[in-house]
C-alpha cells in the first residue's frame, strides 16, 4: 500500500511539472501578457455572469436527476436526499480528495428500511454510484467519437462517396477496435476484471430498463447543458463553436482529468480547456480566461447550490407541532339492562 501511494504520488507530482513546464514555454513563445488576459475578464457583462450561473444550476439539477432516477424505486430515495448525496460528494471529491467523493456520496445514499421504502445497503449504493459514473462516461465518449465523425464528415473539401466511406468504416472499425481494448485490458489487469464484475452487479441491481433509458436523457440534458455554458462564455469573448466543437472540448478536457493531480484539479482543468479552445481557433488569452471562468462556475456552483438548499429548507412551510390537533373524543358505551 506504501508502495503503491509514492507511486501515485510521484505520477501526480511528474503529471504537475509537466503542465506548469508547458504552460511556462507556452506562454514565453506567444508572449502573452496580463493586460490581454484583464481585456478578456472585462468582456463579461453582469447580466451574462448571471445567466451562466444559473445555467451551471440547471446542469446540476439533470446530474442530481440522473442519480435519482438509478436508484431502486422500492426503497423510496427521495430528490432531496439525491441531491445531498450528489451535491455533498462533489463538494468533497473536489474540495478535500477524489476519492472521498464517492466515499461521502456512498454513505449519504445508504438507508435503513423506513415508512418510505426498503433499505440501501453500502453494496447496493456503490452499485449505484458505479452505474451513475460509468453512464456519464460512456455518453461523454460516444458523443466525442460522434462529434469528430461529423467534424470529419463535414470538411468541404472531403467528396460525398469519401464522407460515406468515413461513415460505414469508421464506425464498425471503432466498435471492434473499443471491444479488442476492453477484451486484452480484461486478460491483462486483474483490479479492471474486478471492477467489470462490480458494474455488473450494480447493472443487476438497477432491474428497470426504464431507469437506465431515464438517467441516460438526463447525462444528455447535462452534457448539452455544460455545453451551452461554454458556448455562452465563448460567445461573450466573440466566438461562436459548433455543438461538435464544444463536446470535443469537453472530451479532451475530462481526458485531460484523468489523472488528478491537485486539489480541485487547479491548473490541469485550464490548460486541458485552454488547449482545447486554442485548437479550434479561439486565441489563447481568450481560451485561458474562459477555461478560468467554466471552472469557476463549475466548482462555486457547488456551494452556492448548498447555500441555497439549506434556505429552501430553512424557510420551507413546516407542520407546528405545537398546533394541538382536534380529536374527537370516543363515546362510552352504556349498555341498559
Amino acid at each position: 500500500m506504501n508502495k503503491f501511494w509514492h507511486k501515485k504520488t510521484f505520477v501526480r507530482l511528474l503529471m504537475l511539472f509537466c503542465v506548469g513546464l508547458g504552460l511556462t514555454f507556452l506562454f514565453q513563445k506567444i508572449n502573452l501578457q496580463g493586460r490581454d488576459l484583464l481585456e478578456a475578464f472585462q468582456r463579461f457583462s453582469p447580466e451574462a455572469l448571471v445567466l451562466m450561473l444559473g445555467v451551471t444550476l440547471v446542469q446540476m439539477v439533470f446530474q442530481v436527476t440522473r442519480l435519482w432516477v438509478l436508484c431502486p424505486q422500492a426503497a423510496g430515495v427521495s430528490w432531496a436526499q439525491a441531491a445531498n448525496t450528489y451535491v455533498s460528494g462533489q463538494f468533497i471529491g473536489n474540495f478535500v480528495l477524489s476519492q472521498a467523493g464517492h466515499a461521502v456520496k456512498i454513505a449519504l445514499l445508504r438507508k435503513d428500511k423506513d415508512a418510505k421504502g426498503r433499505k440501501i445497503d453500502a453494496a447496493e449504493a456503490t452499485a449505484v454510484i458505479l452505474v451513475d459514473k460509468v453512464l456519464d462516461v460512456g455518453i461523454l465518449v460516444t458523443l466525442a467519437v460522434l462529434s469528430a465523425l461529423q467534424v470529419s464528415v463535414g470538411l468541404p473539401q472531403v467528396d460525398w462517396w469519401e464522407k460515406g466511406i468515413i461513415v460505414l468504416i469508421g464506425v464498425p472499425f471503432l466498435g471492434i477496435a473499443l471491444w479488442a481494448l476492453q477484451r486484452s485490458l480484461r486478460q491483462r489487469f486483474p483490479k479492471l476484471r474486478q471492477w467489470l464484475r462490480k458494474f455488473k452487479v450494480g447493472l443487476a441491481v438497477i432491474r428497470n430498463p426504464l431507469q437506465i433509458r431515464n438517467a441516460a436523457v438526463m447525462d444528455l440534458g447535462d452534457w448539452f447543458t455544460e455545453c451551452l455554458l461554454l458556448q455562452l462564455l465563448c460567445m461573450a469573448q466573440g466566438h461562436v463553436l459548433s455543438l461538435p466543437q464544444l463536446l470535443i472540448c469537453l472530451f479532451i478536457l475530462n481526458l485531460g482529468l484523468t489523472v488528478p493531480t491537485t486539489m480541485a484539479n487547479l491548473g490541469t482543468y485550464e490548460a486541458a480547456l485552454a488547449f482545447s479552445l486554442n485548437g479550434m481557433g479561439v486565441p489563447l488569452a481568450q481560451s485561458v480566461v474562459i477555461a478560468t471562468m467554466f471552472h469557476a462556475y463549475q466548482l462555486f456552483g457547488l456551494p452556492v447550490w448548498m447555500f441555497i438548499q439549506k434556505l429552501s429548507v430553512r424557510f420551507s412551510p413546516k407542520l407546528n407541532s405545537a398546533v394541538p390537533i382536534p380529536v374527537t373524543p370516543e363515546r362510552s358505551k352504556v349498555t341498559s339492562k
